[in-house]
């Protein structure tokens, strides 16, 4: 009794060719488990219950669970559907505080015994790709580039819960480009809160990247996700080296600062010492004493106010290159189909002259990235310490993710250059 699981290494973004239980009784059940633990040494499970055929066997690729963690015929189910261990209190994703390995243990028992195990590696940076730490300039962020010679551009900025990924510019040098993760707030020696962020920050990170040995000459692109999201669309909008914009779950118009002190409402972000205009979506008392809190009936209310839509949108009709949406229809966050489309209603009416699409995946929720990580509809907000609402059912979500990073590549790859 075996399982047949190929490739035993590999880069995270890659799928399974092969999962198979092989030389088993026939017509026995037989479960098979995934484990794994993240960087905060939190474990995640997933288990599937199968029925083996005439010879035993069981392929995963073209049989459905009988039960489990997930329903459909497929070699990443016990990845994507892992859950997080129920005694952890702050429920969130699966934590990357680097880009070492994740190793997952599969599992198979039979009679509620294990038969047989097998480990399998998931690599973040595939070979030649070096981490750079950027601490210059008052600039903080890591910048992942391959050792040996220039590739397309790529700067990240995150959303409302601070600091900096690692995990996802890593997997997109891996696939071909220079990714720069910058964080912005929430690290040492930057702000604490996400108020009144000057962009001209983001134009000195964009002028490194640009005289950096590891970026080619040309366009370079911007990705952001949420609050990142809203803002990749703005940093398009004011910096003309910025070629193509990615936005996950975006926003076209600027909303207010998150302030995790007493204080004035203000706006998110400044430019030549202006703050910009903004709107807010103020929180009902019963919305807060919710758990986990859904944000977006408030947001949805305000978006009532025309006026103030038009005062804080975004000018993203003046974006130098093609724009790459992505949202959930069931977002709880924020209502990112209705935001999102805010941009897209803009270009179509301001004749945008450069490639211009939205796509809203049905029933998938807020937190949309790289695929096969654990999906989640739900988890603790760093800086409100609440638990929030992301929405999404989790095949949902993983459809989102899997065919999001597809077009993200893609787009990128075609409109960039690049190869991994």
């Amino acid at each position: 009794m075996r399982i047949e699981a190929t490739p035993a290494e590999a880069i995270y973004d890659q799928a399974l060719t092969k999962l198979r239980l092989i030389d088993f009784a026939p017509h026995r059940e037989v479960t098979i488990r995934a484990s794994s633990r993240d960087d905060a040494g939190n474990r995640w499970d997933a288990a599937a219950a199968f029925l083996t055929d005439d010879r035993g066997v069981v392929d995963l690729a073209s049989t459905a669970p009988a039960s489990g963690s997930y329903r459909v015929a497929d070699t990443m189910g016990l990845f994507w559907s892992m859950r997080l261990d129920p005694a952890v209190a702050a429920r969130g994703a699966f934590i990357k505080t680097g880009v070492e390995a994740d190793h997952v243990t599969l599992s198979a028992q039979v009679d509620g015994r294990f038969v047989t195990t097998t480990e399998l590696t998931r690599r973040y940076l595939a070979d030649g790709i070096v981490r750079e730490d950027l601490d210059e300039d008052g600039l903080v962020g890591a910048f992942f580039h391959h050792r040996d010679e220039p590739r397309p551009a790529v700067l990240l900025v995150g959303g409302s819960g601070g600091g900096m990924s690692l995990a996802h510019p890593a997997l997109l040098a891996s696939r071909g480009f220079a990714a720069l993760s910058l964080a912005y707030f929430a690290m040492p020696g930057l702000p604490r809160e996400l108020c009144e962020i000057p962009l001209e920050y983001f134009g000195r990170a964009i002028a490194w990247l640009r005289r950096h040995r590891a970026v080619s000459p040309g366009k370079l692109a911007v990705i952001g996700q949420s609050r990142g999201g809203e803002l990749a669309l703005l940093l398009g909008a004011t910096f003309p080296e910025i070629g193509a914009v990615i936005a996950y779950v975006p926003s076209g118009v600027v909303w207010a600062g998150i302030r995790t002190t007493p204080g004035p409402l203000t706006t998110s972000w400044t430019h030549h010492g202006q703050p910009l205009a903004f709107m807010g979506a103020p929180v009902r008392d019963e919305e807060w004493n919710t758990s986990p809190v859904a944000l977006t009936p408030s947001f949805m209310r305000a978006l009532s106010d025309r006026s103030a839509i038009e005062r804080a949108a975004i000018p993203v009709e003046r974006i130098n290159g093609p724009v790459l949406m992505f949202s959930g229809s069931d977002d709880q966050m924020w209502p990112s189909l209705n935001l999102a489309d805010l941009a897209m209603q803009r270009l179509i009416e301001r004749n945008f002259p450069h490639q211009h699409e939205h796509i809203s995946y049905a029933g998938a929720g807020h937190f949309i990235r790289y695929p096969y990580s654990p999906a989640i509809s739900a988890m603790f907000h760093p800086q409100v310490k609440m638990a929030m609402a992301l929405g999404g059912a989790p095949e949902n979500n993983h459809v989102a993710d899997l065919d999001s990073w597809r077009r993200c590549v893609a787009f990128l790859a075609h409109n960039l250059g690049g190869r991994a």
